[in-house]
């Protein structure tokens, strides 16, 4: 168990080391750049939405008297994200 190390025993050790390190180093820079891309794809697909719905409030007339029967109501936005995710 206890003995002696010869210098090649230990920089092997040490290149496995620096082996893994890397890879791990190279797996945060992945991991990192596949977080951005799904943050900026929820970030622009919540931003459509939030557009949607302030177009959709700004074409809706307002009626001071009542409101008008014959049109249907637009969803508003968690209508919509909850039809988007299925539920």
């Amino acid at each position: 168990m206890f003995g002696l190390v010869t210098k090649r025993e230990l920089d092997q050790l040490r290149a496995d080391l620096v082996a893994d390190v890397r890879k791990g180093q190279a797996l945060q820079e992945e991991l990192s750049y596949e977080w951005a891309k799904w943050f900026n794809k929820f970030r622009s697909l919540y931003a459509m939405l939030l557009k949607r719905e302030k177009s959709a409030a700004a074409d809706t007339p307002e009626h001071e008297g009542g409101e008008d029967s014959a049109a249907p109501p637009r969803p508003s936005l968690s209508t919509l994200k909850r039809g988007l995710r299925g539920f």
